[in-house]
């Protein structure tokens, strides 16, 4: 089961890395279009605001998720390094999965609440249900909450596996096999 489970988090992370890259592209061409014909044609394209807006909270969203994977987040430092012993090192690692997996819990909670006060809203120039701007608050959560208890409970996720997927070195059916021992 937990090699399941590790294989299906891994796919989805491959994933939102390929998902942000395409709203970043979408976003740059959405805006550019619309800056260019507003500068040719002096008009607009009444929807790009909004789905520009649209793509740009889900990127960054999914950026969150994939930045807490990666340990990209903020660190700050205010012990030197010589001071911290390799056990106060994995006491502050676990005090920092601890923060983040109620942060992460607190996303869920409260994003829920706000998608399900936003979804009967209506955005005026595309008309999609406002719920959908939200709806990656609590997926990129869930992403958020598995990452932190993976860390907190020190499984090895085969980060490395995923990575060199990503960057062309590994082959994507290796993810299936869940590593070199899966």
């Amino acid at each position: 089961m937990e090699k399941r489970l590790i294989r299906f988090f891994n796919l989805i992370h491959i994933a939102l890395v390929y998902s942000a890259q395409l709203l970043m592209i979408a976003m740059v061409l959405i805006i550019f279009a619309n800056v260019m014909i507003r500068y040719i044609f002096n008009s607009g394209l009444m929807w790009s605001e909004e789905l520009a807006l649209l793509f740009t909270v889900w990127f960054i969203f999914i950026a969150m998720s994939i930045g807490v994977k990666q340990d990209l987040h903020i660190n700050i430092s205010v012990l030197p390094k010589k001071l911290v012993t390799p056990i106060l090192h994995v006491v502050l690692e676990k005090i920092k999965n601890v923060i983040i997996l109620v942060i992460a819990l607190t996303m869920l909670i409260d994003g829920w609440k706000l998608v399900q006060f936003t979804l009967t809203s209506i955005m005026p120039a595309t008309q999609l249900p406002a719920g959908l701007l939200y709806a990656i608050l609590p997926i990129s959560s869930i992403i958020i909450i598995y990452e932190s208890l993976m860390d907190l409970f020190n499984v090895d996720t085969h980060d490395a596996l995923v990575d060199s997927v990503l960057s062309g070195k590994g082959l994507f059916s290796s993810i299936f096999k869940g590593g070199a021992n899966g």
